[in-house]
């Protein structure tokens, strides 16, 4: 009896766990497709930010996409390290 009662138990929070893997898996599933669907948004706003300086290809718009990406990571940079710069080191 006791058997039977132990094994319910340790399949009833193996499925649980299992739930919970799933949920998780799901979870970073959602959140690895958002990421893509915002990286082709911006991918598609700077295409059409340096189309007007030239062709793709062209060294113009190669050289605006370069500027476009050196301002985002400057941008990155500066949010970042306002973020350290506001964590107390001692407390």
């Amino acid at each position: 009896m006791r058997t039977a009662f132990y094994t319910a138990i340790a399949l009833a929070i193996g499925l649980m766990l299992g739930s919970c893997a799933q949920w998780q898996a799901e979870q970073e599933l959602r959140q690895r497709q958002q990421a893509q669907a915002e990286a082709a948004t911006i991918a598609a706003h700077d295409d059409a930010q340096c189309r007007s300086h030239g062709a793709p290809g062209s060294q113009s718009y190669i050289q605006c996409r370069m500027n476009v990406d050196n301002q985002r990571a400057q941008m990155r940079q500066m949010i970042a390290g306002q973020f350290v710069d506001h964590i107390p080191l001692n407390q």
